[in-house]
């Protein structure tokens, strides 16, 4: 127990094991239990090495049915008590498992889009799946190693001196210089491990992007390439982990000399004492077969070493996840009931590794039931725009505020419940037609859906799936057409009624007649609220209340369509164009 003891103490200011600890004190009846299962696993590991020392000893006055009988009895005792610690160490070591998976998770959901910027999306995924692999193996494994060596090592070493302290000092040298050799082959595993850990995120990304982006290198014919570029980096890994297997293959060999080397020494002093008549042949016998039972716990210190270094390894990167932030603002603490007016005033915003601002000196009001439309070239900033009312990013510099109070004393969530946003990136999920929709709104019934279905001009679409409302539309909407991804977002987005409705872009995968559809249903169901549109079509904001024209982040015109065409200027020349090109088709 000295030996647990100072190896917890040495470790307390280590945060992965202070981590591991924690997790031990809070689930310390378990523990406990696992603790005093090994305690008796431990002691009846000596017992059948004392029978060995009495039979060979006193072999004629001791009965071999009692010794076997003896023998039997500890063995049983010996194995339940392994399946018990055994059975709970691991169970406890899953439980750690799905705790850090769901507050790495809790952690993901909570966080705003700066955040997902900071991690590529396969190392993320490699943090939240691998990494806490890893961290269970050190809570499961690696306590096992750490409790079982040192039960062990805490009751065959003091029998072994009450033997014979002499012979036992002799027999542990080879342990000794076992232990440090096994130290310093260990020193260079830390940063072959981070490599190897590397290149497995390395791997994750590859593997994402090739899926994610599958039909593009079809339609380049980019297969061989990335086929062999995943063979050089799967060959990468490969080296990686030969080399920390050429390392631990140096422990075997050093064990198994240090095992003969302590035998020898063993016997050869055994060979003296007992001719001076200081222990017998059984206790030399004794102390031999203690020694044999010593190697397998400190050979068990190789798979500590790459379960600790890989564990390390995996919570720096976790902990990195986990307290990484998203740069935002504390959250506000009044909630946001209703929207009555939003105003900017001098307002540029920048992203964190831009060079120069994404808008510059916005100002403009939106009052509730007002439809305010956002046209421009690409890259003009409107997206970036419509993302200061989402809140996804910190708030810039200037003025804004709703209903005449900073935006940032609002809670993020109030802000949200109000608003409905229908993103550039039609972003749905491989389940049916009506469970994408219903996640708009929570407990929504058939009418509900059917209506939002309607608004979204998206029944005769829906009539013609195999399934209906029932298809599975595939991972990201992978089985549909992109009109039809952006109209399920649309109807997801309506079904929820929200004070204030963001369309980014969300009609230009859909054809001029279904966009006018779409618009007059926005006109007639959403008359008394809010609507921001941003398009590059100019027909899609032609019944806008106001319209800003962006361009590098500026407003360069803005008013009614009407006022906006008298002035003859971008959005004229725009509107002269898309009418001339409609009379063409």
């Amino acid at each position: 127990w000295a030996f647990l003891c100072t190896f917890f103490f040495f470790f307390k200011r280590n945060i992965l094991f202070a981590l591991v600890l924690d997790y031990v004190r809070k689930n310390k009846w378990t523990y406990l239990l696992v603790a005093v299962s090994l305690i008796v696993y431990d002691a009846t590991l000596v017992i059948p090495t004392q029978v060995v020392q009495r039979l060979v000893d006193a072999i004629t006055k001791q009965s071999l049915t009692e010794a076997g009988l003896f023998l039997i009895l500890a063995t049983l005792v010996n194995y339940g008590s392994a399946f018990i610690w055994h059975l709970k160490l691991f169970q406890q070591s899953i439980h750690f498992k799905f705790d850090m998976q769901q507050r790495a998770f809790h952690k993901l959901v909570a966080m705003r889009t700066p955040f997902y910027e900071k991690f590529r999306s396969g190392d993320m995924m490699t943090r939240f799946s691998t990494d806490v692999e890893m961290l269970q193996d050190m809570v499961g494994y690696g306590l096992m190693i750490i409790l079982y060596a040192g039960g062990m090592i805490a009751f065959v070493i003091p029998v072994m001196f009450l033997i014979s302290w002499e012979i036992s000092l002799v027999g542990m040298i080879p342990i000794v210089i076992m232990t440090f050799g096994t130290y310093k082959v260990s020193q260079p595993l830390e940063t072959k491990v981070d490599e190897a850990r590397d290149a497995i995120s390395e791997l994750s990304n590859e593997v994402l992007e090739t899926v994610e982006g599958i039909r593009v290198i079809r339609a380049y014919s980019k297969k061989d390439q990335l086929s062999s570029r995943f063979a050089k980096k799967t060959a990468a890994l490969s080296a990686r982990w030969n080399d920390i297997a050429r390392y631990r293959a140096l422990y075997m060999p050093m064990y198994s000399l240090m095992l003969g080397l302590s035998t020898v020494l063993i016997l050869g002093s055994g060979l003296y004492f007992m001719e001076t008549g200081q222990v017998s042949l059984g206790q030399v016998v004794a102390l031999q077969l203690y020694v044999v039972s010593l190697v397998e716990p400190f050979a068990m210190l190789s798979d500590f070493i790459l379960v600790y270094q890989t564990g390390k390894t995996s919570f720096g990167k976790l902990q990195e996840l986990i307290e990484t932030g998203d740069d935002m603002e504390e959250d506000g603490r009044k909630d946001l009931d209703h929207l009555r007016e939003i105003r900017l005033e001098d307002y540029s915003f920048s992203y964190a590794q831009a060079s120069q601002p994404s808008l510059k000196d916005i100002s403009l009001t939106l009052k509730a039931g007002q439809t305010l439309g956002l046209v421009g070239k690409t890259g003009a900033g409107k997206t970036s725009l419509v993302r200061q009312f989402l809140r996804q990013y910190p708030v810039g510099e200037g003025t804004f505020t709703i209903n005449g109070r900073p935006i940032t004393d609002y809670s993020r969530k109030s802000l949200e419940a109000l608003i409905g946003y229908v993103p550039q990136e039609h972003v749905l999920f491989s389940r049916t037609v009506w469970e994408n929709i219903a996640m708009g709104k929570v407990q929504a019934d058939q009418e509900e859906i059917k209506q939002a279905i309607s608004t979204a001009a998206f029944e005769e679409d829906v009539e013609r799936m195999a399934d209906g409302l029932d298809t599975t539309i595939g991972e990201r909407g992978v089985s549909i057409s992109g009109g039809q991804k952006q109209r399920i977002s649309i109807a997801r987005a309506f079904i929820r009624e929200p004070e204030l409705l963001i369309l980014d872009d969300s009609l230009s995968a859909v054809d001029a007649r279904t966009e006018r559809q779409i618009i007059q249903n926005i006109q007639q169901e959403r008359a008394e609220k809010t609507n921001i549109i941003v398009t590059h079509r100019l027909s899609a904001v032609h019944h806008a209340d106001w319209v800003l024209v962006l361009d590098e982040g500026r407003i360069i015109e803005e008013g009614t369509p009407d006022q906006l065409l008298a002035q003859e200027g971008w959005y004229y020349q725009q509107y002269q164009r898309q009418q001339a090109q409609g009379e063409e088709e």
